[in-house]
């Protein structure tokens, strides 16, 4: 007999914690998304990937398999 997995309903947060600083991660690829679609008005955006970098202070973000590029402050 299979243990089923309760159901989560609830909401989630990812937060990273370095130095002293704390960033919730669903807020910093909201930024992220909202700078890629400013600077990329009427294309089609088929993938995002986010690169935190808490030394710098930035997140970068690449798009569509890497030829769209940015970074947006932490």
């Amino acid at each position: 007999m299979e243990k089923s997995t309760p159901e989560y309903t609830g909401t989630t947060q990812i937060f990273l914690e370095v130095d002293n600083a704390q960033y919730e991660l669903d807020t910093v690829m909201a930024k992220a998304k909202a700078d890629l679609k400013a600077n990329n008005k009427g294309k089609k955006i088929s993938d995002i990937k986010l690169y935190v970098k808490p030394e710098d202070g930035k997140a970068y973000y690449t798009a569509n398999g890497g030829k769209i590029s940015g970074s947006v402050d932490l």
